[in-house]
C-alpha cells in the first residue's frame, strides 16, 4: 500500500494528509480539467466532509453503498465513489471487506481509520 508515493507499513503511524493535499487532477490531465479541477477545490473539501461523516454515522460501506444514501441524491453519477477513493488513499478510511450485490461486479467496504 502507497500513500503519496511512498511504502507504508501496517505499523505506520503517519498521520493521514489534510483533505486540503489531495491532488485534484492528474499529470496527464488536459489543462482545461486542471483548470477546472482549482476551481472546484471549496466545494471538493465539503463532498469529503460529507461522505467522511456518511460512514461516521452509518459505519462500514462500499463506494456504491455511500452513493446510494439519500444524502448524497443532488451529487452526479460517481461524485461520492471518487470522493471514498480519495478519502481511502488519504488514509481516512480503510478497506475491511467487499461486498457483493448480485449482478453487480464485487466492491470494497471501507470503514473510518480511528
Amino acid at each position: 500500500m502507497k500513500r503519496y508515493g511512498r511504502p507504508i507499513e501496517e505499523d505506520d503511524e503517519a498521520s493521514p494528509a489534510p483533505l486540503a493535499e489531495l491532488p485534484l487532477f492528474r499529470r496527464d490531465d488536459p489543462p482545461t480539467s486542471q483548470a477546472a479541477a482549482t476551481t472546484v477545490r471549496p466545494q471538493l473539501g465539503e463532498i469529503q466532509l460529507a461522505v467522511l461523516a456518511a460512514y461516521r454515522q452509518h459505519g462500514p460501506m462500499s463506494a456504491r453503498q455511500a452513493e446510494g444514501l439519500p444524502e448524497f441524491a443532488a451529487y452526479g453519477f460517481s461524485t461520492v465513489r471518487k470522493r471514498v477513493s480519495e478519502l481511502g488513499a488519504a488514509g481516512f478510511l480503510r478497506p475491511c471487506g467487499v461486498e457483493r450485490e448480485s449482478g453487480a461486479s464485487p466492491c470494497v467496504i471501507y470503514e473510518v481509520v480511528p
